[in-house]
């Protein structure tokens, strides 16, 4: 009985560290639009890339912008090697760029990602975080925002917030104002 009760506490404490707040918010309230027919964040995601240099700021640039498709596989290779390969897993897995045919994540990279930049940022509230930005260009326009905190001491990455085309599908907690 103690192995499973154990078992449950550690099952839902995984659970509740990782709120997604997007949920939280409908877009009348979260976006205002501009007399251009744009529209610009006001929610609460303080990762948000419309929140950068008011709640957020670009810290140090890792891997400045690039072109998979322009690289050798050598050089992206040797790009991807900056970054642990379960964060890289993660992004892609998030972006949804599935491999059907098993292919290397070099290879997923050249042939699935537009544009690629990453950089770490601080946040003005929560200091605490060691924040890392992958900036994701996909499908000949599109892109995505995918800020993950690195946990002190491991080798694991929690997802803080992602934005695709400007769109919040995911908040955590940690980063909700």
């Amino acid at each position: 009985m103690f192995k499973l009760l154990l078992a449950f506490t550690v099952l839902f404490s995984g659970v509740v560290s990782a709120q997604n707040m997007a949920e939280t918010e409908n877009y009348q309230d979260a976006y205002v639009e501009l007399p251009d027919g744009s529209s610009r964040y006001i929610g609460k995601c303080s990762t948000h890339e419309d929140y950068e240099n008011k709640l957020f700021n670009q810290k140090t640039l890792i891997q400045k912008y690039v072109s998979p498709s322009d690289l050798s596989p050598s050089e992206m290779k040797k790009i991807l090697s900056k970054f642990d390969t379960a964060l890289i897993k993660q992004v892609l897995s998030l972006l949804q760029i599935n491999d059907p045919d098993n292919r290397d994540i070099v290879s997923i990279f050249m042939d699935s990602v537009d544009d690629l930049t990453v950089d770490t940022v601080s946040h003005s509230k929560n200091l605490s975080l060691d924040m890392i930005r992958f900036n994701v260009g996909v499908g000949g326009g599109n892109g995505a925002f995918l800020i993950f905190n690195k946990v002190k001491n491991k080798s694991v990455f929690e997802l803080m917030s992602f934005t695709f085309d400007s769109d919040l599908s995911f908040c955590d907690k940690k980063v909700w104002l």
